[in-house]
């Protein structure tokens, strides 16, 4: 698994495109994440699939997808509206 740390942009493609978002909480168990419109998501180990299994398709963010996902990040309740 690669080495993640708090605050890193992340991005994995899938077929419509490239998802981006921002970790915020790294530790062996699990690792926590939120999206452009601050909704957070989280990335457990289990008994069925470690981390580095669930995040195999991760890669970091590059530059134009990190400053992308700033330009769009609008912290809750921001967004509310």
């Amino acid at each position: 698994m690669p080495q993640f740390a708090e605050g890193q942009y992340i991005s994995w493609d899938h077929g419509d495109g490239v998802t981006t978002v921002q970790l915020t909480t790294v530790n062996r168990y699990h690792i926590t994440y939120r999206s452009a419109d601050d909704h957070r998501e989280i990335v457990d180990a289990t008994v069925f699939r470690s981390l580095a299994e669930q995040t195999a398709d991760w890669r970091p963010a590059t530059q134009e997808e990190a400053a992308a996902f700033r330009a769009r990040f609008r912290p809750a309740p921001e967004n509310w509206n």
